[in-house]
């Protein structure tokens, strides 16, 4: 309901302006929810004289500033491009979720210090019926807050919503946790407010410290999308003239701001015009289907070539007993005089470590007999999707 009310064009979520306008209607949605817990649990806690409420009070403040934050984000992710910022300004939005995440370890370490306090030196408390209803309507409102932060995050992919629906799941925990245990310090007469202070405390900053590693895996460098790949591989292969594909690499400057750097093999009796058009066709439908910019190199393949055929097979079949996902391309031969000089890329998986003369000894053994005599020129490449 909210996203039909406030956002504009709210279905065309591929759209960066959308983006940015579902990112502000849930940074604005979120500093005045937060604004509200934050004030009602900082007078109960104060009245109660409970650490534990005014530490998820100032929790909840915490994820005010935070929702500051996600209007700033969203604002800065939908500029344009410049002279500087060539790939856009769409990673501000994982860069604004790490800075949202150690805010949250921060505050954790703040009131986990503060728990240990008040378990050395208890207080008395002072636990009334108001007590529990402010504490289960923060609760309810929390929960509806999880439901907007997801449902937007899933809308436009975006990691930082994510990240506040998972901090307002993790509110909703703690002041679950704090709203049962008063009750049991109500019947009881008990006093467990400083441990149950530091029980919030550190879970708060395990599942920061969570989300912070989880914002930084785009920022370093991951695979991308399997789905995605899929779709991209599909489509290039669905046109009749490309044999293969291989070196996949895709760059990923923030969400829906995708390069893409393939190789793709086409026979080579095909002119160069002839590529060159097919190539522009397949980047022109990258770009309009899925948004992604593509630059293609074209692999000329020999069709036909029996021997070629063989000696390929051969050699693959030799590099398949070292490991089974060893895969090869840009497979050449030159004969020669006195020897065949083979060429061809090796893609190895990460965990094995063969190098470049081990891979040249090892096929020479396979190989050469007094008939037979090869030079080999490997290229080593590594699975990038």
């Amino acid at each position: 309901m909210i996203n039909k009310l406030f956002i504009k064009d709210y279905q065309n979520t591929n759209n960066s302006v959308v983006r940015s306008r579902y990112g502000i209607a849930a940074g604005i949605f979120g500093i005045i929810t937060n604004l509200i817990l934050s004030i009602i649990k900082i007078i109960i806690g104060s009245l109660t004289n409970s650490v534990s409420i005014v530490a998820d009070a100032v929790n909840n403040m915490s994820d005010m500033a935070s929702s500051v934050l996600t209007i700033v984000g969203f604002k800065l992710v939908n500029k344009k491009p410049d002279k500087e910022h060539p790939y856009g300004h769409a990673r501000y939005e994982y860069i604004y979720g790490l800075l949202i995440a150690i805010v949250m370890i921060l505050i954790g370490f703040s009131f986990a210090k503060e728990s240990i306090l008040k378990i050395i030196n208890p207080e008395e408390l002072d636990i009334t019926n108001l007590t529990f209803i402010i504490l289960g309507i923060s609760i309810l409102l929390k929960v509806i807050q999880m439901i907007v932060y997801l449902d937007f995050s899933k809308s436009i992919k975006s990691n930082t919503l994510k990240t506040s629906a998972v901090d307002t799941r993790n509110d909703i925990i703690s002041t679950s946790v704090i709203l049962l245990s008063m009750i049991v310090m109500k019947i009881y007469n008990i006093n467990i407010d400083g441990i149950l202070g530091l029980m919030v405390s550190l879970f708060i900053i395990y599942t920061s410290i969570k989300i912070a590693s989880e914002v930084m895996q785009p920022l370093v460098g991951i695979l991308p999308d399997k789905k995605q790949i899929n779709q991209i591989k599909k489509l290039i292969q669905s046109y009749e003239s490309v044999m293969g594909i291989h070196d996949l690499v895709i760059h990923n400057y923030g969400v829906n701001n995708d390069f893409l750097t393939v190789h793709v093999e086409l026979d080579s009796k095909l002119s160069l015009l002839e590529a060159h058009d097919l190539v522009d066709q397949i980047e022109n439908e990258l770009r309009e289907k899925y948004n992604i910019d593509a630059c293609i190199h074209v692999d000329p393949i020999i069709v036909g070539n029996k021997e070629i055929d063989k000696l390929k097979s051969k050699i693959l079949n030799y590099l398949l007993e070292l490991d089974k996902k060893i895969e090869i391309h840009d497979f050449r031969v030159v004969e020669g005089k006195k020897k065949t000089k083979i060429l061809f890329d090796c893609v190895l998986p990460f965990d094995k470590d063969y190098t470049y003369d081990d891979l040249i000894d090892y096929l020479k053994e396979k190989m050469e007999d007094d008939t037979h005599h090869y030079s080999f020129y490997i290229e080593i490449d590594r699975p990038f999707c």
